[in-house]
């Protein structure tokens, strides 16, 4: 039947442990994806074993309408982590139906707007709601049923949507200007709010000035629209910190969070302004919305976030890995950037660095290669160039697994520049 994500993996897999997956045949893979972001506390942690094996012991389904103990301790344990006045809490199973509610909330709190803003190359989800708002994949023929929205550059530095010659302040200031054009001369009318992602993951794994983030702020505010940081792939420990926002310093009115959150088992949640109207009942809700097993997932995840240290262990494993991938980078042409606070890397690999043509074949073969040889790293095919190779592993990955990680790129980057792409 198909519709998921296009398959990667030339394995069956058995069972995991920490950065490490198993496969059938026993044939180990150090897993640099953390299987779409989901995995950042490591496979098969025995603290979410335990708390889910408890749970279901008591009860596996309550529906939305009726409140449970897991549910009341995830959400007063997000309110207490979370930047700001974000302290109201929704929750949902998937990214794309937290993305949905959040833009429903920007339209309730926006009376009469329905077009939102985006950023090019954005991801927000594969639903209706959210494909309108992330930028269009070539092979997307669902864009006729979609609602307005009106794109906008963001400040891909390294690829100047300007052109070249600016400084990186000076390719903020022409996207903050860019945008307040499109808010200003808006023509498919009132604008409800501004949803991004602040770094883009699907889109190339792209980091933005820190500056970006205060001025877009200050430019919601100006006008008055709801912002929505997308924290999918971002929250909990991915950047070295709990979520971008603390990163940055900057709070948005909504946040999105899901993937990380639940250690692997499905959840996602909106945090919400205390200054913002929320939902009217029933305006939001599934019936396996509240899914307790995943509620008593998500508090284990968190307690081991904590406990463990993983926020700095995210923190000096990112740093590891780019002093050696920067190393690498003097001595591989191929290697045209590399970008990314803590375990959110990305590696763009370009046939020539004077004109930076992307080299996406070469990065499917590394990213192919390179699971043959028991690493697997994550590629950047669905938006973008199609020329990242990705490195996002679960933050309990050790320096010997990552010396193996490096060693594996830097063996077939050497064969790329030496012979060439395979025939």
């Amino acid at each position: 039947m198909g519709g998921g994500v296009a398959g990667q993996a030339a394995f069956i897999v058995d069972h995991g442990s920490g950065a490490v997956v198993v496969d059938t045949e026993g044939r180990e893979y150090i897993d640099c994806t953390s299987q779409a972001w989901s995995l950042g506390i490591g496979y098969a942690h025995p603290r979410i074993a335990a708390a889910v094996a408890e749970q279901v012991y008591r009860y596996t389904h309550i529906r939305t309408g009726f409140e449970t103990v897991p549910k009341l301790l995830l959400a007063k344990r997000l309110a207490e982590l979370a930047p700001g006045d974000l302290k109201r809490v929704a929750f949902t199973l998937s990214g794309s139906d937290a993305i949905e509610g959040a833009m429903k909330l920007a339209m309730r709190n926006r009376d009469g707007a329905s077009t939102f803003l985006s950023l090019w190359e954005g991801y927000h989800g594969r639903t209706f709601g959210t494909l309108a708002v992330s930028w269009p994949h070539p092979d997307n023929i669902f864009g006729r049923w979609m609602g307005p929205v009106v794109r906008v550059p963001a400040p891909y530095v390294y690829r100047n949507p300007f052109g070249e010659g600016m400084t990186a302040e000076e390719c903020v200031d022409a996207c903050i200007h860019f945008t307040r054009q499109a808010i200003l001369h808006a023509v498919d009318g009132p604008i409800a709010g501004l949803i991004m992602e602040p770094f883009q993951g699907n889109g190339g794994m792209i980091e933005f000035p820190p500056s970006y983030h205060r001025k877009i702020r200050e430019l919601c505010d100006e006008f008055g629209l709801v912002l929505i940081w997308d924290e999918i792939q971002t929250g909990f420990a991915r950047m070295g910190a709990m979520f971008a926002a603390d990163l940055y310093g900057v709070v948005p009115d909504i946040m999105v969070i899901g993937k990380g959150l639940g250690g692997g088992f499905p959840i996602s949640a909106i945090l919400v302004s205390e200054r913002l109207r929320g939902f009217k009942p029933g305006d939001h809700s599934f019936t396996h919305a509240h899914f307790p097993p995943s509620m008593v997932a998500a508090l284990a995840t968190i307690d081991v976030i904590e406990a463990e240290g993983l926020i700095e262990r995210c923190r000096q494993m990112g740093t590891y890995f780019t002093t050696r991938l920067r190393a690498m980078q003097a001595r591989h042409p191929l290697m045209g950037d590399v970008r990314g606070p803590g375990l959110m890397i990305g590696i763009e690999l370009v046939r020539d660095r004077d004109t930076k043509e992307p080299a996406r074949k070469e990065a499917a073969w590394v990213v192919r290669e390179g699971m043959r040889r028991g690493v697997i790293f994550g590629e950047s095919k669905y938006l973008g160039l199609g020329n990242i190779v990705k490195i996002k592993p679960p933050f309990v990955i050790t320096e010997p697994q990552a010396d193996r990680v490096l060693a594996v790129l830097d063996e077939l980057l050497t064969e790329l520049e030496t012979r060439g792409l395979p025939s």
